[in-house]
């Protein structure tokens, strides 16, 4: 018998889809690829890490490789034990010789049935995407940041994020605080977005639009709000100081919200309303102002 045994096990895909889940502590996010895009190494849609990919199983996955090698390995075992008992019992057969007693013997081999160990149940998400740049196939759930196989960020992935929060916003039963979360997540994406083109040494708050400004003027020459109208810049500016203030103040307007808009000083000491046309609106204006520096 053999020191190692080695099975070969699969996993069966969900519509071609196989669950991965990321295998950085701070993440642990979870996201499916389709067959067809699966290879040896792959990033964490949500993290950026790089990982081999056996590191990205699931523990259902990893449950359910196990079960099914041990049933695999009980198998095996009987298998062996039959062959050497067959061996050594199955072919004895005395004769009688003066008038003793004749004895044969035989054996008769277990037969052991595989348990049937049912698959890992996947995890639905939100949203499919399919990359431009290398046509990997996958699936996430909310906000991202890369493609799985070449790690690329470009526009489709900003149109992506904006859907499935888009999305969330029609399926909850509370608007106001889906919006909330709207206006929060639209301004992380925009962050990310910014961080992840940010090669120098020079650290930017890409949650203020003066320092997003400085950033586009020192890395790309460009005035950020000269590509703007004067109420496309008051609308992004809106959105960013509501989602501080919710951030920090409990949604109410403050003083540092009306030194930044003055056309909103009714509203001091007020809860801060937020509107989906709003959030809308801003989404379309960032997405002009990422496709300046793509």
């Amino acid at each position: 018998m053999s020191d190692k045994l080695t099975f070969k096990i699969s996993i069966p895909s969900q519509d071609g889809f196989h669950g991965r889940e990321c295998n950085n502590l701070d993440c642990r996010k979870y996201f499916k690829i389709h067959q067809d895009s699966l290879k040896d190494e792959m990033y964490c849609p949500y993290c950026g890490l790089l990982f081999n990919k056996n590191e990205l199983s699931t523990p259902d996955q990893l449950k359910y490789v196990q079960e099914v090698g041990k049933e695999k390995a009980t198998s095996y075992i009987h298998d062996e034990v039959n062959r050497m008992l067959g061996s050594a019992f199955g072919n004895l057969n005395s004769q009688s010789k003066g008038g003793l007693l004749s004895i044969s013997t035989s054996y008769k081999p277990a037969i052991y049935e595989e348990k049937f160990v049912s698959p890992p149940v996947e995890k639905q998400v939100d949203s499919e995407i399919e990359c431009s740049e290398c046509k990997a196939k996958f699936q996430v759930y909310g906000i991202f940041g890369y493609c799985p196989l070449c790690k690329c960020d470009n526009i489709i992935i900003y149109d992506a994020n904006i859907s499935i929060i888009l999305s969330a916003i029609r399926n909850t039963d509370n608007k106001d605080r889906e919006l909330r979360h709207a206006y929060n997540d639209l301004v992380s994406t925009f962050e990310d977005f910014f961080k992840k083109r940010n090669k120098s040494q020079k650290k930017y708050n890409f949650q203020n639009l003066e320092s997003v400004a400085i950033f586009f003027s020192d890395n790309y020459g460009i005035n950020f709000f000269g590509g703007l109208s004067k109420d496309e810049a008051l609308t992004i500016k809106r959105l960013f100081q509501k989602r501080h203030v919710y951030q920090h103040n409990k949604g109410i307007i403050d003083q540092k919200y009306i030194n930044v808009i003055p056309e909103d000083s009714s509203l001091l000491n007020q809860g801060a309303p937020l509107y989906l046309e709003e959030f809308k609106d801003t989404t379309a204006i960032m997405r002009k102002m990422l496709l300046r520096i793509i």
